[in-house]
């Protein structure tokens, strides 16, 4: 019986030493960021820039997202709360929307818009024509904050910064050759 109480306490011990360690790691970790990817999608810009603000779409592209909810717009920009199950949700506000110019540029940054989040922050996606006709040059980045020191050592050394860019990269580029 002693021995299994000494490898029970040592297993908590251990679990608790490595928790205190990314903890600490985490706490020397800035707390605000800056990430991004590139990638081509096999659409032109306005596809693409199409994908991107149909909101209330998102589900079906974007499996992560099990609802949307739209909210009324705030001063002519779109607002909505998205569903990502287990309880989760998150609300969002459109703050720059320019749609593709005759040059094929186009702009739009989403903000994630809740003060209170323990994390958050701007994603602003870049539409530029692609490589070869009827394609598209999207660059998506983050500029955000992750406040618990927990979370930074897990984003950096256990996801990486650009799971949720690379993620949503990947979707689109498959939601654009679907359509």
């Amino acid at each position: 019986m002693k021995i299994l109480l000494r490898v029970v306490l040592s297993i908590v011990a251990l679990i608790a030493v490595v928790a205190l360690t990314a903890f600490a790691i985490g706490a020397t970790m800035p707390v605000d960021h800056s990430a991004s990817v590139s990638g081509t999608v096999a659409a032109p810009p306005e596809k693409v820039f199409a994908l991107i603000t149909d909101i209330a779409n998102g589900p079906k592209w974007r499996p992560e997202v099990k609802s949307v909810q739209i909210l009324p717009k705030d001063n002519t920009r779109d607002a909505w709360v998205e569903d990502l199950g287990s309880g989760q949700t998150m609300k969002f506000l459109a703050v720059t929307t320019a749609p593709p110019d005759a040059n094929g540029h186009g702009v739009r940054a989403v903000k994630l818009d809740d003060p209170g989040a323990m994390y958050g922050g701007v994603w602003t996606y870049e539409l530029t024509p692609g490589p070869s006709p009827n394609t598209t040059t999207l660059q998506i980045t983050e500029k955000g904050y992750i406040n618990p020191p927990i979370y930074r050592f897990v984003m950096k050394y256990v996801f990486g910064m650009t799971k949720n860019l690379d993620d949503y990269m990947k979707h689109i580029q498959a939601a654009a050759g679907k359509a």
